[in-house]
């Protein structure tokens, strides 16, 4: 029984597997770091305020409408 135990848990203990991990591991680290240093300036208000003026100006608010009383009357006409 241990030896099958130590055969199924051997790969955990060979340093060179953890020691490839580890580099993996700084690799990636490295190129998040760059992400993350980057200066990006964010006005949420200014955006949601522009995704709403387009939803206004593209006629969508108009496809919601559409769609809200079309669907009451559907609901409406199935409830019993």
């Amino acid at each position: 029984m241990s030896d099958l135990w130590v055969s199924s848990v051997g790969w955990a203990l060979d340093g060179s597997l953890w020691d490839s991990v580890a580099q993996g591991w700084i690799w990636h680290a490295s190129l998040d770091g760059t992400m993350l240093a980057q200066n990006i300036q964010v006005d949420i208000m200014a955006d949601m305020q522009k995704g709403f003026r387009n939803f206004i100006e593209s006629g969508q608010v108009w496809a919601l409408l559409i769609g809200m009383v079309l669907g009451y009357m559907f609901r409406s006409l199935t409830a019993y």
